[in-house]
């Protein structure tokens, strides 16, 4: 045994924290007894793997990072997927009755645009959690690494590779703009040291998810509708 002499809660001891089980660590990081989100494994084995690969302790909220990477994110993803006729300033879509919005980070430079990119920049352990299981849905990489995931879908769909606290965020693109025929869902780390994890896009195209699209449009005017009544009645009350 050593000991590291660091004071407690520097930023050197933050430093000499990544890529060990610490004490507070040992739960978080134990297998789980039933296969969940991240297969047979625990998210805290995804921020340790992370620190493996990434370089400084994590000091920027996800928000706050994406925000600021939003564009390099966006220019990534045209070049790579040969897009034309970009916008990277696209306001906000608006239905024709004002009722549900969406707001690109670019997007086709046209009145009703085809194609879309929603940029994110994750906490490093979810952006390489959700890159490599889209790599395993598509089964590009080994049966081995199968516990480390769910169960590889029947026929594979862009959006179910969407973090799941996106993929109505993303649906709502298509809701929005019905002549919408693909969104680039784009993920972004400039932390990340493995120049292949840095940056990588998940298709989803309308083709793929028509009645979720529907689902969504009927459940979001059912509560745009409520809202407006509610309000009236509020209203009239005295």
């Amino acid at each position: 045994m050593k000991t590291i002499e660091v004071e407690q809660r520097s930023e050197e001891w933050l430093e000499a924290r990544q890529t060990v089980i610490t004490g507070t660590r040992v739960k978080a990081i134990k297998p789980l007894t039933r296969k969940g989100k991240t297969g047979t494994q625990p998210a805290e084995l995804w921020k340790l793997i992370a620190e493996y690969v990434s370089y400084g302790a994590e000091e920027e909220s996800p928000m706050v990072r994406g925000t600021h990477l939003e564009n390099e994110n966006a220019e990534i993803t045209v070049a790579e997927q040969g897009l034309k006729n970009p916008r990277y300033d696209c306001g906000m879509w608006e239905t024709d009755d004002g009722l549900l919005g969406y707001s690109p980070d670019a997007a086709e430079d046209k009145k009703i645009p085809t194609w879309a990119i929603e940029c994110k920049s994750l906490a490093t352990a979810e952006h390489l959690y959700l890159i490599l299981a889209d790599k395993f849905a598509k089964g590009e990489l080994p049966d081995e690494m199968e516990p480390l995931f769910p169960a590889r879908p029947g026929t594979y769909r862009g959006i179910d590779s969407v973090a799941e606290e996106h993929q109505h965020q993303v649906r709502q693109a298509f809701v929005v703009n019905p002549k919408l025929k693909t969104l680039y869902y784009s993920l972004y780390d400039p932390r990340v040291v493995v120049e292949s994890m840095k940056h990588h896009t998940i298709i989803v195209r309308r083709e793929e998810l028509e009645e979720d699209i529907n689902d969504q449009k009927q459940m979001v005017y059912g509560q745009a509708e409520l809202a407006r009544t509610i309000a009236a009645l509020i209203a009239k009350i005295k």
